[in-house]
């Protein structure tokens, strides 16, 4: 569990930043938390419950958070294909 707390702290911190995130190491910790996840399940006998429901709302958390940043990034797109389009509208006309 201490090895979750860790990932989930330096997940925490990768998206506390506004602003771009570094994709490749946001996959990388995430592939971890789920292997380490997969591994804890597999023995349950050895979970503490609390410790267990704290990590639980500790992931909603962090879908919270990325979720946000998912949607921050496709305004962004938006954005920017629309200012795209607009300056090839106004090209044909120049």
């Amino acid at each position: 569990m201490q090895r979750l707390n860790q990932l989930d702290d330096q997940l925490e911190a990768m998206l506390a930043v506004e602003g771009d995130i570094d994709s490749d190491r946001l996959q990388q910790l995430l592939q971890q938390r789920d292997e380490l996840l997969q591994q804890l399940m597999a023995q349950p006998e050895c979970l503490d419950k609390t410790e267990w429901q704290a990590a639980v709302e500790r992931t909603s958390c962090l879908l919270a958070r990325i979720r946000h940043h998912r949607d921050m990034s496709a305004g962004q797109l938006q954005r920017l294909q629309h200012g795209q389009r607009s300056m090839q509208a106004y090209n044909k006309f120049r």
